[in-house]
């Protein structure tokens, strides 16, 4: 009795710092499907189109455009999986498919969706805030922003939604600036880093870390032990602005991972052990290693404010210089 009377005061208390829109955006539901290199061939969209790519599944995963999905629904329901996407917090969160999410509004900053039982959720933790579900977690899946053109060079034959004659889905310009709703509903930001500094927080069980990301150029290779324990490489590329996390444990062998100049871009990282290059979705391509694929840790990139507001006991990376 006591823990649910608890739940539900946290959960009435969590409705009271929401600024609420709900009904703002229309979420789109099962778009067909294609293929990258179809959809490609219609010239509908740019190389350097930013989208969200999903890297553990059939057919090697699949990418989603964002301005010609996501900009204008910021919820796309489907079999594939579940996706949100906040330009404010500037990430898209992707979790196992499911059904009836709309966007709803803002809790410090995060946005907020509504499932269909009227549950609210965060759209970056993905933890239940209020309603029947109060206190749940959707578990992320894996997942990590790049380009449309680079997603071609690695994955031409995996999955992506159809865009039809170009009509179909109205393509809907990225957001530039923050949303007056959202700067309204940040609230004190946690000073040891910008507020809109952009991150790479790793989550592994309750251990949390991020991963400062500006200032790196072309490409790096951040190290790092979450909670102490759980060795954690974090992947940059610059060119395509991605971020992603895997485990340094592969086949119970700890790795040394770095950036490598001279490799092709679409392997921009290599181990010590054995010069296998890897590409951004974790892929051995060129080495003993060949096939194999990294472990890939919960991970997003977004901006310090929204990871900080849900993670307030996050770590940062040891390498970064704090305020």
């Amino acid at each position: 009795m006591l823990a649910t009377l608890l739940t539900a005061c946290l959960s009435f208390a969590a409705q009271d710092d929401i600024v609420a829109a709900p009904g703002r955006y229309k979420s789109i539901t099962e778009p067909p499907c294609s293929y990258v290199s179809t959809q490609d061939r219609k010239k509908l969209i740019e190389p350097d189109d930013p989208v969200v790519a999903w890297i553990r599944a059939n057919h090697n995963g699949g990418a989603m455009p964002l301005r010609h999905f996501l900009a204008g629904s910021r919820v796309v329901n489907d079999t594939y999986g579940l996706f949100f996407y906040d330009p404010d917090g500037a990430y898209v969160s992707a979790f196992p498919k499911d059904y009836g999410y709309e966007f709803y509004g803002w809790r410090r900053g995060v946005m907020v969706v509504r499932g269909n039982d009227g549950t609210l959720w965060s759209a970056l933790s993905g933890r239940a805030l209020s309603g029947p579900k109060a206190g749940q977690r959707l578990e992320r899946i894996a997942s990590f922003t790049t380009q449309w053109g680079h997603w071609l060079m690695l994955h031409p034959e995996s999955t992506a939604y159809d865009l039809f004659d170009g009509h179909k889905y109205a393509v809907t310009a990225l957001p530039t600036a923050m949303s007056d709703d959202a700067k309204a509903a940040m609230g004190d930001v946690d000073k040891r880093l910008d507020p809109m500094a952009m991150v790479l927080g790793v989550r592994i069980g309750d251990a949390t870390m991020a991963f400062p990301l500006d200032g790196l150029r072309g490409r790096a290779c951040l190290v790092d032990k979450v909670g102490g324990r759980f060795s954690v490489a974090v992947f940059w590329y610059a060119a395509t602005h991605s971020a992603v996390g895997f485990s340094a444990v592969l086949d119970d062998r700890k790795f040394d991972f770095y950036a490598d100049d001279v490799s092709p871009e679409t392997a921009p990282i290599k181990d010590k052990q054995t010069e296998t290059r890897w590409t951004l979705a974790g892929r051995g391509v060129d080495g003993p290693l060949r096939g194999k694929e990294l472990r890939w840790v919960d991970s997003v990139q977004c901006r310090w404010y929204a990871w900080a507001a849900e993670y307030p006991e996050t770590e940062v990376h040891a390498g970064a210089k704090t305020k």
